[in-house]
């Protein structure tokens, strides 16, 4: 079977050899991986997530594996979208295989100027807003539908140019209004979930075991079904594409997503537990999918049905 995607966007369609991407930061900045498999392999790219300046590493445990996944609270990169555009992207292959950014800003007018240098970077397809923004001080934008559509649309005016997605928040939140409103604003596509915020303490020192603030985004193969949920409603909600995410650990969960609308997945803490996952996940899809009969993922895409 032909794994390609096509997904319809305002800067054109985009073209993705297979639906696999990596959610942002579980791939490091990406060069890392590369001696584990060809990173060309991959539908699209998106490396560690960037604010427009070059941040601080706290000293605090970045990732901590729990019985059923991962906690992880990176906080600010050390390497600006600036060094990231002269050190690292040359060496990955985005003639080939299109690369997004996951973007992080204080605030609204940071996530426009980040949006708006972006645009002028040639080698980057795609950008991805991280709708947790602000990161500090103050009540996140997609709590308030207005706020959030202001956020995506001056974003939109920024890097008119950039494929447009926007990453949906975790936790028990209103997936479909959100999704509305970055449709509203001017979004291509929707990447429908996020992590959940988790804590986990060390016993024997009584100190928690991730994060400078003692808690982290939790992710893991636990998390899939409420991922599968996020999906389908968001797909529900929107007619623009939606990147499914959350607990894919095997080829049958990106059916799973697949089923229930999405056009493409992002797979995040399956790639810490083994750095070639990603190669691994496209060979078993294509053996899966040989296997099932699927003619394309067009022929399968928002097909689940309630059972009655």
């Amino acid at each position: 079977m032909n794994l390609s995607v096509t997904i319809p966007s305002s800067t054109g369609n985009i073209h993705l050899k297979n639906p696999l991407m990596p959610a942002a930061a579980t791939m490091g900045n990406l060069i890392e991986h590369a001696k584990y498999f060809d990173l060309n392999e991959l539908g699209a790219l998106l490396p560690n997530s960037m604010f427009i300046d070059t941040g601080s590493p706290t000293t605090a445990k970045k990732i901590y594996k729990t019985n059923n996944g991962f906690i992880s609270a990176l906080s600010k990169n050390n390497m600006s979208i600036f060094e990231f555009e002269k050190e690292i992207l040359p060496q990955l292959p985005y003639d080939t295989t299109p690369i997004i950014i996951d973007m992080k800003a204080a605030d609204m007018d940071q996530m426009e100027k980040l949006s708006g240098a972006i645009s002028q970077m040639d080698k980057i397809r795609g950008i991805e807003i991280n709708l947790n923004c602000p990161y500090g001080p103050g009540t996140p934008y997609w709590k308030n539908p207005s706020e959030l559509k202001e956020l995506v649309s001056r974003v939109r005016k920024a890097a008119p140019n950039k494929w447009l997605i926007a990453k949906v928040p975790g936790g028990d939140i209103p997936v479909e209004e959100i999704s509305i409103a970055c449709a509203d604003g001017g979004a291509d596509a929707i990447t429908s979930y996020s992590s959940l915020n988790g804590s986990c303490i060390d016993i024997c020192t009584g100190k928690y075991m991730c994060g400078g603030g003692g808690s982290g985004g939790f992710s893991g193969p636990a998390f899939k079904p409420v991922g599968i949920l996020m999906c389908r409603r968001a797909a529900a909600a929107v007619d623009i594409p939606v990147i499914g995410i959350g607990g894919i650990s095997c080829a049958e969960d990106v059916i799973e997503y697949i089923m229930a609308g999405a056009y493409a997945v992002q797979v995040g803490s399956a790639n810490l537990s083994r750095p070639d996952f990603m190669h691994k996940l496209l060979k078993d899809l294509e053996q899966l999918t040989e296997k099932m009969g699927i003619s394309s993922f067009d022929s399968i895409r928002g097909i689940a049905e309630i059972e009655h």
